[in-house]
């Protein structure tokens, strides 16, 4: 894996972990918002429900490429380390599985976006 795509699945990392403190300061102001909606608390749950679904999705679709990669090149190090014999350790243990976790992480990252991006509409729509 060239330092090209580790420092931006890192980068990527980094924004995930900017949405979840953004979430929790959302979560921490509760109440105190309620203005901003002109007291209308149906809406302030609509919007918060919707910022929520939407926002902890794109977390989850930016994590998902470290998180893949990452864990690949966990499994071969252990594998390598203790001279893993089998299908499991054959397969991962190839020369082109770091480049196809990337692309399977980048994959995954796609699929649970637009899966947030449907789960917002939905909670926006009153579905779920």
């Amino acid at each position: 894996m060239d330092s090209l795509s580790s420092s931006s699945e890192g980068r990527l990392l980094v924004a995930a972990f900017g949405i979840l403190v953004f979430l929790v300061g959302l979560a921490l102001l509760g109440e105190r918002t309620l203005p901003l909606f002109g007291g209308d608390r149906d809406m302030a749950r609509r919007v918060y429900k919707t910022l929520f679904v939407g926002l902890g999705g794109a977390m989850v679709s930016l994590a998902v490429p470290a998180l893949v990669t990452g864990g690949v090149a966990r499994a071969r190090t252990l594998f390598g380390r203790i001279d893993a014999k089998g299908a499991v350790a054959d397969f991962l243990l190839r020369d082109r599985v770091p480049e196809q976790a990337q692309t399977a992480g980048f994959a995954l990252m796609a699929v649970f976006a637009v899966a947030s991006v449907v789960a917002a509409v939905a909670v926006w729509s009153g579905e779920r």
